[in-house]
């Protein structure tokens, strides 16, 4: 009975991140990448941007250790965005917290070329970690079911990802 349950708990918790990525998290990164915040107010930061992208990265870490990848079932390709999903989450968690510090704290780290190359890799990371996790959702909540349907998503993830990326290095080089 334990084992239903905690199959269960998952199953909720994988719609829940999969949801707080793609609607909250999704759309912040969409506005920001043209140098921008959405939410004007404290109280719409802490319900829309705070509690989904703490919940996201903590149960995302949960996630990230807990993986297995299956070379057998799945192709190299498909392996590969799954392992890379896992390394841009590595890699934006601590890139947030230092993009946070250095805007709300003004630190000062924005102006050191270490943080620079951070600034561009966290945004790349970013915006593949949203455009495959579009993908993956597109699976996980029954959208995309067939191997052919797959296969074209695949093809519009990466485009997705080339193109917010352009855009976001562009935003970032002008800012």
């Amino acid at each position: 009975m334990r084992e239903a349950k905690s199959c269960c708990t998952q199953f909720w918790l994988r719609k829940l991140h999969s949801l707080t990525g793609i609607l909250f998290l999704g759309y912040f990164i969409l506005y920001h990448l043209q140098g921008e915040l959405p939410y004007d107010s404290m109280l719409a930061r802490e319900l829309f941007l705070y509690i989904p992208l703490t919940f996201h990265a903590l149960y995302g870490l949960w996630i990230v250790f807990e993986a297995r990848p299956n070379f057998m079932t799945f192709p190299l390709v498909r392996n590969g965005m799954f392992l890379m999903q896992r390394v841009s989450g590595l890699i934006i968690f601590p890139f947030v917290i230092l993009h946070a510090l250095a805007m709300n704290l003004s630190v000062g780290y924005d102006s050191e070329s270490w943080f620079i190359a951070l600034w561009y890799a966290g945004l790349v990371a970013a915006v593949f970690h949203l455009a495959n996790g579009l993908f993956g959702a597109a699976i996980h909540w029954g959208i995309t079911v067939g191997d052919r349907s797959q296969r074209v998503l695949v093809g519009v993830a990466f485009f997705a990802f080339a193109v917010l990326a352009a855009f976001g290095v562009n935003t970032l080089v002008n800012f």
